[in-house]
């Protein structure tokens, strides 16, 4: 504890009654960065499939009310964020504007863990006030702070024109592919959003997504069966939260395209996309992105966010570009200046 005005307490898990889904829900409407990535629902599914090492979970309450929220995991002496691994966006979750709730967040965790090495936060959004609150947290507690690494987060903006999305989905490109199908057989476009729908659907999405990156430098991750778990956990744990989104495209009777993702506030998220491989050369990969633009559209979203990465495909159809950074908060050999 840093300030007597506030305490702090670890969490005993996702379903301690100190902090239950709806008031992490309700802290987390109020963060810097509001993202799916976030919710309770994603970060339990994560921790249940991928999580390792010791939970750590730190609630600062101030005036007997929790504020803030960090959701961690400790590892070989170092702490991250729940979700560092495949998550795209990541922070703190509530109110941290006080400097003493963010330095009581991070001095209870670092004292929770034995030969500890330090802090390596993944992930946070560039404008995020975290990314101007960490060297300055650091530095009242006797760390050095360092900005790691940088990925651009490509995005569609939709809230200025809603008409983008449909422009978009209607580039000439897009359009003839889905044409060569619609042509040569029947193509059927299914959307779902409750996760008991999604579910029958996930081992002929793995097989796919695995088929897909089988003869590249890049195996599938979900040859993993913890990652293929992730999906299983969130059709589960997120299934009527309405920010599910699975789109699963067949042409002739046999899928060519699948999609896993989300529709949270507005934002519509490219997640986990692919193809088949065997009708690379016909672009079943841009049928799938045009249905996707669209279904945006339809359902009004504010966004149509093609997460982290530097693809030439995003740019094509990006009106701006974010950043996400990832910081490091290690043990400090020598003074602080």
């Amino acid at each position: 504890m840093v300030n007597t005005s506030v305490r702090t307490r670890i969490l005993q898990g996702f379903d301690d009654p100190a902090l239950q889904s709806e008031q992490w829900q309700t802290l987390l409407q109020h963060s810097c960065t509001d993202e799916v990535f976030l919710t309770w629902h994603w970060l339990r599914s994560w921790w249940e499939s991928l999580g390792r090492g010791r939970l750590l979970l730190v609630a600062a309450e101030c005036g007997g009310e929790c504020v803030a929220l960090a959701p961690m995991y400790a590892d070989s002496g170092m702490i991250y964020f729940l979700g560092s691994d495949v998550a795209d966006y990541l922070d703190f979750i509530g109110d941290t504007s006080d400097p003493a709730v963010l330095d009581a967040l991070l001095e209870t965790a670092r004292d929770c863990v034995p030969n500890f090495s330090g802090f390596r936060f993944y992930k946070i959004l560039e404008n995020s006030p975290t990314a101007r609150r960490l060297p300055e947290a650091a530095r009242r507690l006797g760390l050095r702070c360092y900005e790691e690494k940088k990925w651009p987060a490509p995005s569609l903006d939709l809230a200025i024109k809603p008409a983008l999305g449909k422009a978009a989905a209607d580039k000439k490109s897009l359009v003839r592919h889905e044409r060569y199908f619609r042509r040569e057989g029947s193509l059927e476009v299914r959307h779902f959003s409750d996760g008991e729908a999604i579910r029958p659907h996930l081992g002929e999405f793995f097989e796919q997504h695995i088929s897909r990156w089988a003869d590249t430098p890049y195996p599938s991750k979900l040859l993993d069966p913890r990652q293929r778990n992730l999906y299983h956990a969130l059709t589960s744990i997120a299934a009527h939260t309405g920010w599910l989104r699975f789109t699963r495209i067949d042409w002739e009777g046999r899928p060519i395209a699948f999609h896993f993702g989300f529709c949270y506030r507005g934002s519509y998220f490219w997640y986990k996309p692919t193809f088949a491989i065997d009708l690379a050369r016909h672009s079943p990969g841009e049928v799938l992105l045009r249905q996707l633009l669209l279904a945006a559209a339809a359902e009004g979203a504010s966004v149509f966010d093609f997460g982290l990465g530097d693809e030439a495909f995003k740019h094509r159809f990006a009106t701006h570009v974010r950043h996400v950074q990832t910081w490091g908060l290690y043990p400090a050999k020598g003074p602080i200046i």
